[in-house]
Protein backbone atom coordinates (compact mmCIF):
# COMPACT_ATOMS: atom_id res chain seq x y z
CA UNK A 1 0.00 0.00 0.00
CA UNK A 2 1.26 3.45 -0.93
CA UNK A 3 -0.54 6.38 0.62
CA UNK A 4 -0.29 10.10 1.34
CA UNK A 5 -1.79 11.51 4.54
CA UNK A 6 -1.96 15.05 5.92
CA UNK A 7 -1.20 15.36 9.61
CA UNK A 8 -3.86 17.11 11.71
CA UNK A 9 -1.98 18.65 14.64
CA UNK A 10 -3.60 20.29 17.64
CA UNK A 11 -2.45 23.93 17.48
CA UNK A 12 -3.30 26.99 19.51
CA UNK A 13 -5.15 29.63 17.48
CA UNK A 14 -2.96 32.52 16.35
CA UNK A 15 -4.81 34.89 18.68
CA UNK A 16 -4.66 32.59 21.72
CA UNK A 17 -3.58 34.43 24.89
CA UNK A 18 -0.92 31.77 25.63
CA UNK A 19 1.90 30.26 23.60
CA UNK A 20 5.03 28.15 24.05
CA UNK A 21 7.90 29.87 25.83
CA UNK A 22 11.22 30.26 24.02
CA UNK A 23 14.02 28.06 25.36
CA UNK A 24 17.03 30.22 24.51
CA UNK A 25 17.80 33.56 26.16
CA UNK A 26 17.57 36.56 23.84
CA UNK A 27 21.34 36.82 23.34
CA UNK A 28 21.48 33.20 22.09
CA UNK A 29 18.54 33.27 19.69
CA UNK A 30 19.88 34.69 16.45
CA UNK A 31 17.91 36.55 13.76
CA UNK A 32 15.72 33.62 12.62
CA UNK A 33 14.98 32.03 15.98
CA UNK A 34 11.42 33.30 16.33
CA UNK A 35 10.56 32.59 12.68
CA UNK A 36 11.54 28.93 13.14
CA UNK A 37 10.33 28.38 16.71
CA UNK A 38 7.07 26.48 17.25
CA UNK A 39 4.99 28.71 19.51
CA UNK A 40 1.59 27.08 18.86
CA UNK A 41 1.65 23.28 18.41
CA UNK A 42 0.20 21.37 21.35
CA UNK A 43 0.35 17.89 19.77
CA UNK A 44 1.44 16.50 16.42
CA UNK A 45 -1.14 13.75 16.61
CA UNK A 46 -3.31 11.50 18.77
CA UNK A 47 -2.58 7.77 18.52
CA UNK A 48 -4.90 5.02 19.68
CA UNK A 49 -3.19 3.08 22.47
CA UNK A 50 -4.11 0.37 24.97
CA UNK A 51 -6.69 1.86 27.33
CA UNK A 52 -6.96 5.20 25.53
CA UNK A 53 -4.77 7.60 23.55
CA UNK A 54 -1.29 9.05 23.51
CA UNK A 55 -0.71 12.62 22.33
CA UNK A 56 2.80 13.10 20.91
CA UNK A 57 3.78 16.70 21.61
CA UNK A 58 6.62 19.18 21.29
CA UNK A 59 8.10 20.01 24.68
CA UNK A 60 5.14 21.53 26.48
CA UNK A 61 6.68 23.37 29.42
CA UNK A 62 3.96 25.59 30.95
CA UNK A 63 1.59 24.58 28.10
CA UNK A 64 1.19 21.23 29.86
CA UNK A 65 -1.27 23.06 32.15
CA UNK A 66 -3.38 23.93 29.09
CA UNK A 67 -3.83 20.26 28.20
CA UNK A 68 -4.16 19.26 31.84
CA UNK A 69 -7.16 21.61 32.23
CA UNK A 70 -8.70 20.90 28.81
CA UNK A 71 -11.85 18.84 28.28
CA UNK A 72 -11.53 15.84 25.94
CA UNK A 73 -14.34 14.31 23.90
CA UNK A 74 -15.66 10.82 24.57
CA UNK A 75 -15.07 11.06 28.30
CA UNK A 76 -11.30 10.72 27.89
CA UNK A 77 -9.46 11.77 31.01
CA UNK A 78 -5.89 12.71 31.85
CA UNK A 79 -3.75 9.71 32.80
CA UNK A 80 -0.31 11.31 32.96
CA UNK A 81 2.75 12.56 31.08
CA UNK A 82 6.10 11.14 30.01
CA UNK A 83 8.76 13.80 29.45
CA UNK A 84 11.67 13.34 27.06
CA UNK A 85 14.52 15.58 25.97
CA UNK A 86 12.87 17.08 22.89
CA UNK A 87 9.26 15.92 23.04
CA UNK A 88 6.55 14.96 25.53
CA UNK A 89 3.81 12.33 25.64
CA UNK A 90 0.38 12.97 27.18
CA UNK A 91 -1.57 9.80 27.96
CA UNK A 92 -5.37 9.83 28.12
CA UNK A 93 -7.55 7.03 29.49
CA UNK A 94 -10.91 6.02 28.06
CA UNK A 95 -12.49 4.86 24.82
CA UNK A 96 -11.61 7.25 21.97
CA UNK A 97 -13.74 7.72 18.89
CA UNK A 98 -12.52 8.41 15.38
CA UNK A 99 -12.02 12.11 16.12
CA UNK A 100 -10.60 13.72 19.26
CA UNK A 101 -12.01 17.10 20.26
CA UNK A 102 -10.15 19.21 22.80
CA UNK A 103 -11.89 22.14 24.50
CA UNK A 104 -9.19 24.48 25.75
CA UNK A 105 -9.61 26.16 29.13
CA UNK A 106 -10.69 29.81 29.24
CA UNK A 107 -7.21 31.04 30.15
CA UNK A 108 -6.02 29.57 26.80
CA UNK A 109 -8.86 31.18 24.84
CA UNK A 110 -11.53 28.46 25.10
CA UNK A 111 -11.27 27.26 21.48
CA UNK A 112 -12.26 23.71 20.53
CA UNK A 113 -9.57 21.87 18.56
CA UNK A 114 -9.99 18.58 16.71
CA UNK A 115 -7.78 15.88 15.20
CA UNK A 116 -8.31 12.52 13.54
CA UNK A 117 -7.35 9.66 15.86
CA UNK A 118 -4.52 7.67 14.28
CA UNK A 119 -5.03 3.92 14.32
CA UNK A 120 -2.96 0.84 13.41
CA UNK A 121 -1.21 0.59 10.02
CA UNK A 122 -1.18 -3.16 9.30
CA UNK A 123 0.66 -2.73 5.99
CA UNK A 124 3.92 -2.23 7.95
CA UNK A 125 3.42 -5.20 10.29
CA UNK A 126 6.63 -7.24 10.51
CA UNK A 127 8.39 -5.29 7.73
CA UNK A 128 11.95 -3.93 7.64
CA UNK A 129 11.22 -0.20 7.52
CA UNK A 130 12.94 3.16 7.16
CA UNK A 131 11.65 6.42 8.57
CA UNK A 132 12.90 9.90 7.81
CA UNK A 133 11.94 13.55 7.36
CA UNK A 134 12.38 15.58 4.19
CA UNK A 135 11.77 19.06 2.79
CA UNK A 136 12.31 19.87 -0.88
CA UNK A 137 14.91 17.12 -1.36
CA UNK A 138 15.18 16.31 -5.05
CA UNK A 139 12.75 13.53 -5.96
CA UNK A 140 15.59 11.66 -7.66
CA UNK A 141 17.50 11.67 -4.36
CA UNK A 142 14.50 10.27 -2.50
CA UNK A 143 14.09 7.55 -5.11
CA UNK A 144 17.79 6.63 -5.00
CA UNK A 145 17.79 6.61 -1.18
CA UNK A 146 14.85 4.20 -1.07
CA UNK A 147 16.11 2.05 -3.96
CA UNK A 148 19.55 1.65 -2.38
CA UNK A 149 18.06 0.44 0.90
CA UNK A 150 15.73 -1.99 -0.86
CA UNK A 151 18.59 -3.51 -2.87
CA UNK A 152 21.43 -3.32 -0.35
CA UNK A 153 19.65 -3.68 3.01
CA UNK A 154 16.35 -5.43 2.27
CA UNK A 155 14.13 -2.46 3.20
CA UNK A 156 10.43 -3.16 2.67
CA UNK A 157 8.59 -0.09 3.97
CA UNK A 158 9.06 3.66 4.40
CA UNK A 159 7.31 6.27 6.54
CA UNK A 160 8.42 9.73 5.39
CA UNK A 161 7.36 13.00 7.02
CA UNK A 162 7.30 15.78 4.43
CA UNK A 163 7.95 19.02 6.31
CA UNK A 164 6.16 21.46 3.98
CA UNK A 165 7.91 20.94 0.64
CA UNK A 166 7.17 23.66 -1.92
CA UNK A 167 8.98 22.10 -4.90
CA UNK A 168 6.38 19.35 -5.38
CA UNK A 169 3.27 17.80 -3.82
CA UNK A 170 3.47 14.99 -1.22
CA UNK A 171 1.69 12.69 -3.68
CA UNK A 172 4.74 12.95 -5.97
CA UNK A 173 6.94 11.66 -3.16
CA UNK A 174 4.57 8.73 -2.69
CA UNK A 175 4.76 7.99 -6.41
CA UNK A 176 8.58 7.96 -6.32
CA UNK A 177 8.61 5.59 -3.33
CA UNK A 178 6.09 3.32 -5.05
CA UNK A 179 8.63 2.82 -7.85
CA UNK A 180 11.54 1.92 -5.56
CA UNK A 181 10.67 -1.74 -4.95
CA UNK A 182 9.08 -1.30 -1.53
CA UNK A 183 6.05 -3.19 -0.26
CA UNK A 184 4.50 -0.18 1.47
CA UNK A 185 5.12 3.54 1.94
CA UNK A 186 3.33 6.33 3.78
CA UNK A 187 4.12 10.00 3.13
CA UNK A 188 2.85 12.20 5.94
CA UNK A 189 2.47 15.85 5.00
CA UNK A 190 3.35 17.96 8.05
CA UNK A 191 3.92 21.65 7.30
CA UNK A 192 4.96 22.69 10.81
CA UNK A 193 7.91 24.62 12.27
CA UNK A 194 11.05 22.47 12.26
CA UNK A 195 12.61 24.49 15.07
CA UNK A 196 15.61 26.82 15.41
CA UNK A 197 19.21 26.19 16.40
CA UNK A 198 20.43 28.53 19.12
CA UNK A 199 23.74 30.39 18.91
CA UNK A 200 25.02 28.98 22.21
CA UNK A 201 24.75 25.56 23.92
CA UNK A 202 22.45 23.83 24.40
CA UNK A 203 21.82 24.68 20.74
CA UNK A 204 19.39 21.99 19.57
CA UNK A 205 16.74 21.65 22.29
CA UNK A 206 14.06 23.50 20.30
CA UNK A 207 14.31 21.11 17.32
CA UNK A 208 11.07 19.41 18.27
CA UNK A 209 9.74 18.34 14.87
CA UNK A 210 12.11 15.54 13.91
CA UNK A 211 12.25 13.83 17.30
CA UNK A 212 8.52 14.13 17.93
CA UNK A 213 7.53 12.78 14.51
CA UNK A 214 9.93 9.84 14.98
CA UNK A 215 8.00 8.97 18.11
CA UNK A 216 4.67 9.58 16.46
CA UNK A 217 5.72 6.90 13.96
CA UNK A 218 6.96 4.69 16.83
CA UNK A 219 3.55 4.72 18.54
CA UNK A 220 1.54 4.64 15.34
CA UNK A 221 2.49 3.45 11.84
CA UNK A 222 5.66 1.56 12.82
CA UNK A 223 4.56 0.09 16.13
CA UNK A 224 4.30 -3.40 14.62
CA UNK A 225 7.23 -3.17 12.20
CA UNK A 226 9.86 -5.90 12.37
CA UNK A 227 12.70 -3.37 12.61
CA UNK A 228 13.03 0.36 11.88
CA UNK A 229 16.15 2.13 10.61
CA UNK A 230 16.39 5.89 11.14
CA UNK A 231 18.49 7.99 8.77
CA UNK A 232 18.29 11.01 6.45
CA UNK A 233 17.97 11.17 2.67
CA UNK A 234 21.73 11.89 2.36
CA UNK A 235 22.70 8.81 4.40
CA UNK A 236 23.03 5.30 3.00
CA UNK A 237 23.46 2.26 5.27
CA UNK A 238 26.10 -0.18 4.01
CA UNK A 239 27.30 -3.65 5.06
CA UNK A 240 30.82 -5.08 5.14
CA UNK A 241 29.43 -8.60 5.17
CA UNK A 242 26.15 -10.35 4.43
CA UNK A 243 24.22 -9.00 7.43
CA UNK A 244 21.84 -6.06 6.88
CA UNK A 245 21.15 -3.41 9.48
CA UNK A 246 17.67 -4.84 10.00
CA UNK A 247 19.05 -8.32 10.64
CA UNK A 248 21.60 -6.89 13.05
CA UNK A 249 18.88 -5.18 15.09
CA UNK A 250 16.77 -8.34 15.22
CA UNK A 251 19.80 -10.41 16.32
CA UNK A 252 20.81 -7.95 19.05
CA UNK A 253 19.89 -8.81 22.65
CA UNK A 254 18.53 -5.26 23.01
CA UNK A 255 16.81 -5.26 19.62
CA UNK A 256 18.98 -2.28 18.74
CA UNK A 257 22.10 -1.52 16.71
CA UNK A 258 24.02 1.60 15.72
CA UNK A 259 26.25 2.26 12.70
CA UNK A 260 29.13 4.73 12.42
CA UNK A 261 28.86 7.47 9.79
CA UNK A 262 31.60 8.29 7.26
CA UNK A 263 31.54 11.45 5.14
CA UNK A 264 31.77 10.91 1.39
CA UNK A 265 32.35 13.51 -1.33
CA UNK A 266 31.25 13.10 -4.91
CA UNK A 267 33.34 12.54 -7.98
CA UNK A 268 32.25 14.53 -11.03
CA UNK A 269 30.18 17.60 -11.84
CA UNK A 270 26.59 18.45 -12.66
CA UNK A 271 23.51 17.60 -10.57
CA UNK A 272 24.71 15.43 -7.65
CA UNK A 273 23.68 11.80 -7.10
CA UNK A 274 24.37 9.41 -4.25
CA UNK A 275 26.24 6.98 -6.50
CA UNK A 276 28.91 9.61 -7.23
CA UNK A 277 29.89 9.96 -3.55
CA UNK A 278 32.94 7.69 -3.65
CA UNK A 279 35.70 9.98 -2.28
CA UNK A 280 36.73 9.86 1.37
CA UNK A 281 38.51 12.50 3.40
CA UNK A 282 42.19 12.08 4.30
CA UNK A 283 42.23 11.43 7.19
CA UNK A 284 38.79 9.77 7.35
CA UNK A 285 36.05 12.12 8.57
CA UNK A 286 33.46 10.46 10.81
CA UNK A 287 29.99 11.64 11.81
CA UNK A 288 27.58 10.69 14.56
CA UNK A 289 25.97 7.27 14.36
CA UNK A 290 22.48 6.37 13.14
CA UNK A 291 20.49 3.37 14.27
CA UNK A 292 18.00 0.57 13.77
CA UNK A 293 15.62 -0.68 16.46
CA UNK A 294 12.95 -3.33 16.93
CA UNK A 295 9.86 -1.31 18.04
CA UNK A 296 8.45 -4.14 20.17
CA UNK A 297 11.83 -5.21 21.56
CA UNK A 298 13.44 -4.77 24.98
CA UNK A 299 13.84 -1.00 24.49
CA UNK A 300 10.20 -0.40 23.52
CA UNK A 301 9.63 2.13 26.34
CA UNK A 302 12.59 4.27 25.31
CA UNK A 303 11.89 7.25 23.06
CA UNK A 304 13.65 7.58 19.70
CA UNK A 305 15.89 10.52 18.90
CA UNK A 306 17.91 11.56 15.86
CA UNK A 307 20.98 9.46 16.68
CA UNK A 308 19.59 6.70 18.87
CA UNK A 309 17.12 5.65 21.53
CA UNK A 310 16.83 7.22 24.97
CA UNK A 311 19.78 9.46 25.79
CA UNK A 312 22.10 7.38 23.55
CA UNK A 313 23.31 5.47 26.61
CA UNK A 314 23.41 2.14 24.71
CA UNK A 315 24.99 3.43 21.49
CA UNK A 316 28.59 2.34 22.03
CA UNK A 317 27.51 -1.00 23.47
CA UNK A 318 25.56 -1.95 20.35
CA UNK A 319 27.72 -0.37 17.62
CA UNK A 320 28.14 -2.86 14.77
CA UNK A 321 31.58 -3.27 13.21
CA UNK A 322 30.17 -4.75 10.00
CA UNK A 323 27.75 -1.86 9.32
CA UNK A 324 28.29 1.81 8.54
CA UNK A 325 26.69 4.58 6.55
CA UNK A 326 27.92 6.90 3.82
CA UNK A 327 27.02 10.54 4.54
CA UNK A 328 26.81 12.12 1.08
CA UNK A 329 27.97 15.74 1.25
CA UNK A 330 26.25 17.15 -1.81
CA UNK A 331 22.90 15.44 -1.33
CA UNK A 332 21.70 18.56 0.44
CA UNK A 333 19.41 21.54 -0.06
CA UNK A 334 21.73 23.63 2.13
CA UNK A 335 18.95 24.28 4.65
CA UNK A 336 21.26 23.81 7.62
CA UNK A 337 24.57 25.04 6.18
CA UNK A 338 26.39 24.98 2.85
CA UNK A 339 28.58 21.90 2.52
CA UNK A 340 29.70 21.74 -1.10
CA UNK A 341 32.76 19.51 -1.32
CA UNK A 342 35.36 18.47 1.22
CA UNK A 343 37.45 21.08 2.99
CA UNK A 344 40.67 19.08 2.70
CA UNK A 345 42.29 16.28 0.65
CA UNK A 346 40.26 13.29 -0.53
CA UNK A 347 41.01 9.95 -2.13
CA UNK A 348 38.91 7.29 -3.87
CA UNK A 349 37.22 4.73 -1.62
CA UNK A 350 36.83 1.53 -3.59
CA UNK A 351 34.65 -0.06 -0.91
CA UNK A 352 32.11 2.74 -1.31
CA UNK A 353 32.38 2.72 -5.10
CA UNK A 354 31.66 -1.00 -5.31
CA UNK A 355 28.76 -0.87 -2.85
CA UNK A 356 27.01 2.05 -4.55
CA UNK A 357 27.62 0.65 -8.01
CA UNK A 358 25.90 -2.55 -6.91
CA UNK A 359 22.81 -0.79 -5.54
CA UNK A 360 22.54 2.30 -7.75
CA UNK A 361 24.92 1.84 -10.68
CA UNK A 362 22.13 0.62 -12.92
CA UNK A 363 19.95 3.67 -12.19
CA UNK A 364 16.19 3.19 -11.80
Amino acid sequence: MFETLTLQPLRLPEDAPVRRERLAPEAARGPRYDAMFDFRTLAYGAVRAKGGLVLVCPKLGPLARVLRRARFSGGLRWRGMRRFRRYDEVWLAGSPGEVLEVALPEEAGGAVLATQVLGPRPEFEGLACLTTKSKDNDLTWIGDWARHHVRAQGAEGVVLFDNGSSAYAPEEVTEVLAGAGLKAALVVSADLPFGPTALKPPRHLALYFQTATLNLARHWALKGAGAVAVNDIDELFLSRGQRTIFEAARESRLGYVTAQGHWRTREGAGPPRHVEHVLRDVPEALCKEKFCVVPGGPLRWFGWDVHGVGRYQFNRLVRAQDLWFAHCREISTGWKYKREGAQGPVEPCEETRAALAASLGGGA
